[in-house]
Parts: structure tokens; sequence; C-alpha cells
């Protein structure tokens, strides 16, 4: 069986991104289709991301760009670099919470295609219900809905209009209020799409929140309870084999 390199871009972005790497790196090693290296700030990291994506020995080694971090660490040669690996057949795949943070990287947000722009909104982190759309695809091939806790991205936009393809959603129920006096959208949100950059494969997956402390309101946001489903693992596990193989064998 061939076994793809993964890794992962980690750095501070306000969620817990040491914790998420962790059961990340563990869920994809345990596939026995990737091996997985972590870059950035992560006490297991080989290197900085600046490092690695430089070592031209590194990226050419990886299948797959797993992002866990901000815009901090990716200036134009970094972009240029991302650029070159994906557009020629690499794959990438953004993780909740990064979404705002690349206005300065005009190339990685069309990797991207759904953007946190001013209209964008989140309510609590809390219970959503979340859908397969009718897109068939293998990512999604048999997988149920369910219901998870999540802080819930609306009204994401796709400035560049890049082409997507929508696969999953979780609806923003209009009903509830946040403790912020918002309430939800009354839509269905996109929670996990796909598209393609040159001949690489991009996943935008929204779910995953985790923060790093506790709030003091009671919902849990700073446990990984939004990564428990196991309907979530399949997804993440499946878009990953999908961005970095083209194909999906995961059950």
């Amino acid at each position: 069986m061939q076994i793809n390199k993964v890794v992962l871009l980690v750095s501070p972005m306000g969620h817990d991104v040491i914790r998420i790497a962790d059961i990340v790196s563990r869920w994809l090693c345990d596939t026995g289709r990737f091996t997985v290296s972590i870059a950035g700030i992560h006490p297991k990291a080989e290197c900085s991301i600046k490092e690695y994506m430089t070592d031209e020995k590194k990226v050419a080694e990886t299948a797959l760009f797993f992002f866990l971090c901000a815009d901090d660490y990716w200036d134009a040669e970094n972009e240029k670099r991302l650029v070159e690996a994906v557009s020629g057949g690499k794959g990438v795949l953004f993780f909740h919470g990064v979404h705002p943070c690349f206005r300065n990287n005009p190339e990685i947000e069309k990797m991207i295609g759904l953007l946190w722009r001013e209209t964008a909104t989140h309510g609590d982190f809390n219970t959503c219900p979340v859908n397969m759309t009718k897109e068939k695809h293998p990512i999604t091939d048999g997988v149920s809905d369910f219901e998870t806790w999540d802080e819930l991205f609306c009204l994401l936009e796709n400035p560049w209009n890049v082409p997507i393809k929508v696969l999953a959603t979780a609806h923003s129920d209009k009903e509830r209020e946040s403790r912020w006096g918002h309430h939800g959208t009354g839509l269905d949100e996109p929670i996990l799409t796909i598209g393609e950059y040159g001949k690489g494969k991009c996943v935008n997956f929204l779910l995953g929140h985790v923060w790093t402390h506790y709030t003091g309101h009671g919902l849990m946001e700073n446990t990984t309870i939004s990564m428990e489903p196991p309907q979530f693992k399949v997804l993440l596990l499946r878009s990953c084999e999908w961005a970095a193989y083209g194909e999906v064998t995961i059950k």
C-alpha cells in the first residue's frame, strides 16, 4: 500500500492548534495511509514553517499540506512555493479557524474558496445538525447526517469566484441567540467544500472548533467535543486521502 506524507503547518491562531494537531496526527497515522510531519509552533515540530517550505526535498516529499496556521508565517516566498506545489498536483486542506487570515495571500485564498469577509459571522459554540448535500462524492459516500457541537461559520463569501463543490452543510438556527445578541442565519451553511488549484486538490474543512481555555460560558468549547462524532473523523480523514491521493479507500 502506498503511504503518502502529510505536513501539519501549525501556528497560534486563537484555537488550540497543539491539541488539534496531536489528534489529527494520530488519526492520520492510524489509517496506514500517511506519515506525518509537523512544522511550525509545536513541541514536536521538526522545523519552522518557513524552513519547511524553503526545503525543496521536504516539499517534494509532501503529498498534503494541512493548514492549522495563520498568515503571520506566509510571506510572498512561502506562498509562491505553495502555489508551485499545489498547482503541480499536491493537496491542501484548510482546517477550521484559518479562514479570515490570508488577505495578503490571494493565491492561498483561491485555494480556500469560501472566505471570512465583513459580512461573515458565527454564533455561540453549540449544537448544530450537519447534513450531506446531494453532491455525489467519495468523501461523503455512505456518511450519515449527524449532530455536533461546533462554532458554525456563517455567510462566508467566494470573492475570487473559484469553482467549488459543497459536500456538507450545517443549519444555522435563526431562533437561537448568542451571548452577543446575534441570531442564526436560518440557512444551511457550507462546512465542507472541495475545489482544484491547477492539478492540485483543495479542501475547506470548516468544523473542528477547539478553544484554548474555558470561556466561562459553560459551552464546552475548550474541549474536543467538536471532533468526537465518528462522522467528523471519517469526513476529515477521507478529505485528506482524497486531496493527497485523488481517491478514497477509508471506511
